[in-house]
């Protein structure tokens, strides 16, 4: 079969499917919330504090749906004639949500409506006190909520208000809110909600979809100032997902102060201030680089590291903010589901966590059925975070392990076979196909490649092997001292992994970058 075929026949496509998945994004396809009463409350509540010259403040959150969805509605909402702050909690200082202390303080600077983005429909007390305080609060948050619902004055949530039956990111939703509030589409919001389909690990479906392609299509048709410094001349998806998202998503895993979360939140909203944005950008490279040191040298603690045949759970050494970073580290290594516990910083006795799971679990709901509550939790199915006391690990440990040798046991989805190819299939046609089928993501994971070849072709490089086309322009490679898997008796060797394009000094070799191997 062809090239093309192999991918169809993977993720059961038609050629017409494939049309529509490779079209560049619309606004147009876009499903809108117009007609929905939980969206119009939230957007005439705004518009009455416009009207009315309410000072507003927007709490947000410290991961990228956080801050995109505060700088979409703090540029909106100034474009619309309001008065409006906005503040972005510290994981260590004020933690997730909207916390008390920052209420009193908001009501002494004479605000009189908060809103809540990517968080609010947990925050009970803070909320109470601030309409006790005589502040309106409203909600555009996409977290699974409790039972009962905070006092708030207006919420929009896909799942509540019946927009969507996916999940979605909450700066998806305050894109629409901005949308309704300007009057028109706007490549640059659009953009910052595309970004957060890919941080926030969104199903690439219906509007997670249209703005991950409205994201990347305005990017490179608009060069964006602020974000341009930290991508090349022509992005693509694997350049938002590795080097931009990151780049911000540091900055609340490693500082420890809310004016750094704040700082990265205005070096998306300043977008057009080219020297403000070069300041911010170089501050934001550096944080990452500290991140990837940090990651680096963690350091599991001694005798609370707790393994089975379905899954892996410890405590590490390290800031808390770095546990969801190690925990998909561990993922990609061992592909079972991990839960990485780091000390709390801000809760003296507690232990912070970051679970992660390959598809086919559904942690949120492991967490729902604990005997014990966790003191906090929140996220997605495959990828939540979870705070417990000191001496509840143990307990907490078991029954994860429990759960997810339960799951594994009960059957999950089978892993998609590699897809057999040749160094013949390593060309510029063909990955000029594998883009058609771009972006990757959750429930449409990157295709993986089988290459097989005969051990005497493999060639040696200074700390990996590999084997090569006669021009050099098609390789397959592994990157091991070849000494430590190579087996002489062996004929075939096969490389499995991802299908790239390398361009060095203006030529491209089209490259099967090995992530397992072995020999036949």
């Amino acid at each position: 079969m062809s090239f093309l075929t192999n991918l169809l026949e993977r993720y059961r496509l038609t050629l017409q499917d494939l049309r529509a998945r490779s079209a560049p994004g619309s606004f147009r396809r876009l499903r809108v919330p117009d007609s929905l009463p939980d969206f119009a409350s939230v957007v005439s509540r705004l518009k009455k504090a416009i009207e009315h010259h309410e000072k507003v403040v927007i709490y947000g959150d410290y991961d990228v749906d956080g801050l995109t969805s505060t700088a979409i509605l703090k540029l909106a909402l100034k474009e619309a004639g309001s008065e409006v702050g906005f503040f972005v909690p510290s994981r260590y200082v004020e933690g997730y949500g909207l916390e008390a202390s920052r209420v009193r303080q908001f009501r002494e600077k004479g605000y009189q409506l908060i809103v809540l983005v990517d968080n609010g429909v947990r925050c009970f007390d803070s909320v109470r006190l601030a309409r006790e305080l005589g502040m309106d609060v409203v909600a555009i948050d996409h977290h699974l909520p409790d039972s009962t619902l905070p006092s708030l004055s207006a919420l929009f949530h896909h799942r509540l208000s019946g927009f969507l039956d996916y999940d979605c990111s909450a700066a998806s939703l305050c894109y629409f809110v901005a949308r309704s509030l300007l009057g028109r589409d706007d490549p640059y919001l659009a953009f910052l909600a595309g970004l957060a389909v890919f941080s926030d690990c969104m199903p690439l479906v219906g509007n997670n979809l249209e703005f991950a392609k409205i994201a990347l299509l305005s990017q490179n048709r608009l060069h964006f100032p602020n974000v341009s410094l930290l991508l090349p001349e022509r992005a693509t998806f694997d350049d938002l997902v590795f080097r931009l998202i990151p780049a911000l998503n540091a900055v609340g895993r490693i500082q420890e102060d809310s004016l750094s979360t704040n700082r990265a939140c205005w070096f998306l909203i300043r977008w057009e201030d080219s020297r403000y944005a070069k300041e911010a950008a170089q501050w934001l490279e550096e944080t990452n680089r500290r991140r990837k040191d940090l990651v680096r040298q963690i350091v599991p603690s001694a005798g609370k590291s707790l393994s089975t045949a379905g899954g892996r759970c410890l405590v590490i050494e390290a800031p808390s903010g770095i546990a969801g970073l190690y925990a998909n580290r561990l993922l990609r290594e061992i592909g079972l589901p991990v839960a990485v516990f780091a000390r709390s910083e801000a809760r003296k006795g507690c232990l912070v966590g970051s679970l992660r799971a390959p598809e086919g679990y559904r942690l949120m709901d492991f967490l729902g059925s604990l005997k014990k509550a966790p003191l906090a939790f929140g996220g997605h199915p495959l990828a939540c975070g979870v705070t417990i006391e000191e001496r509840d690990y143990f307990q907490f440990a078991t029954s994860f392990l429990s759960y997810v040798e339960k799951t594994r046991l009960e059957g999950l989805p089978p892993a998609a076979e590699p897809i057999d190819i040749t160094l013949e299939d390593l060309t510029a046609e063909n990955y000029a196909v594998l883009e058609q089928f771009e972006p990757f993501g959750v429930d449409f994971p990157r295709p993986s490649f089988a290459l097989t070849c005969s051990v005497e072709d493999l060639r040696q490089g200074n700390g990996y092997f590999f084997v090569a086309s006669p021009d050099c322009s098609a390789k397959a490679i592994c990157f091991q001292p070849f000494d430590k898997v190579h087996r002489e008796q062996s004929e075939s060797a096969v490389f499995v992994g991802s299908f790239s394009c390398d361009e060095f000094r203006g030529k491209r070799t089209y490259v099967l970058k090995a992530e397992s191997y072995r020999e036949e």
